[in-house]
């Protein structure tokens, strides 16, 4: 996947940078190990070609933006402007123009409007948002959303990180999973109200994508809703096509099947889903994992990395 640019190509990564946080103005040994993180973000980026990025885990605006000026012109920035507690937000970059085009926050009425949480409360809104885009590149351009679900990481009542008893963390799962389910259900909605409206003729007017680190693999049930009706052939045009997406994953060699690393175990939790158009455009995926070690639970010994605990997903698809 190395080299510069096709012609009329279109290559999308989708890359959970893992806490890119500006550092305190007091910390030199955190500000060099920042600009350490955004030369080797930079780098392996221009290396690949990538001309559309979803990024995962940004801190803030000011780090999205400090990413972009390491890539240099034309690069773009659209940031989400719904973080969760810990101030971790989702962003696209582009080397093409970009059109902000929804901040989809809220639980939709048509979806789970409200569910659980461990302490006692309603949600009613994403725990991080998720952001729509259009990309001007070429044709009618591209539709493009990414997300972060919530984590498989369990929290219990206060912030707790530990169960007190079973019970507890048998609840303490079942409201991670069900909050997990809850905000896959949100962009399934949206998803079929954007690509149902845009439709001709039962097929995708736009060719649309779906980023993110989903936190789960491609056969749970929270990453397969994404995907819309079942039993899609690309080779045999059906009346979902016109909200169905394809999860691109499935098309990685097994060798490279995963994103993370998680004690010891790897996990394909980072994915790329896309309409047909784009799946019978698609000529190659990969999944960086070459850089990528092992981790767990604790994330203490993480403070001071450079490379990212997940890896870039990737996808090249032909020119319109």
């Amino acid at each position: 996947m190395q080299g510069a640019t096709v012609a009329n190509d279109l290559i999308v990564m989708t890359w959970n940078v893992e806490n890119l946080f500006r550092p305190h103005d007091t910390d030199p040994s955190a500000a060099d190990t920042y600009a350490a993180k955004l030369a080797y973000l930079a780098g392996l980026i221009s290396g690949t070609g990538a001309n559309v990025v979803a990024l995962q885990e940004i801190g803030s605006p000011a780090a999205a933006e400090d990413l972009r000026a390491a890539l240099g012109e034309p690069w773009q920035a659209v940031v989400s402007t719904h973080p969760d507690r810990r101030g971790i937000r989702v962003a696209v970059l582009a080397r093409h123009p970009l059109t902000e085009e929804a901040q989809i926050t809220a639980l939709p009425q048509s979806g789970m409007p409200a569910v659980p949480d461990v302490d006692g409360d309603t949600l009613t809104h994403l725990g991080r948002g998720a952001v729509q885009v259009h990309v001007d590149c070429g044709g009618p351009g591209l539709r493009l959303l990414t997300a972060h679900l919530k984590s498989k990481l369990l929290t219990y009542p206060g912030g707790r990180r530990y169960p007190r008893n079973e019970n507890e963390r048998a609840r303490g799962a079942g409201y991670a999973l069900l909050r997990r389910t809850a905000e896959a259900v949100a962009l399934r909605v949206h998803l079929n109200d954007v690509l149902a409206e845009s439709a001709v003729n039962g097929q995708p007017a736009m060719p649309t994508i779906l980023c993110g680190d989903l936190n789960d693999g491609p056969d749970a049930v929270t990453t397969v809703l994404i995907e819309g009706p079942a039993g899609g052939d690309v080779h045999r045009p059906d009346k979902g096509d016109a909200v169905r997406l394809y999860n691109l994953g499935r098309r990685l060699s097994p060798a490279r099947a995963y994103s993370r690393i998680y004690q010891g175990r790897g996990e394909l939790i980072d994915h790329i889903l896309a309409t047909r158009d784009l799946q019978l455009r698609l000529t190659s995926i990969d999944s960086l994992v070459d850089d990528i070690t092992s981790i767990g639970a604790s994330t203490r010994s993480r403070e001071a990395a450079i490379v990212p605990d997940h890896a870039p997903v990737i996808a090249r698809f032909t020119g319109p």
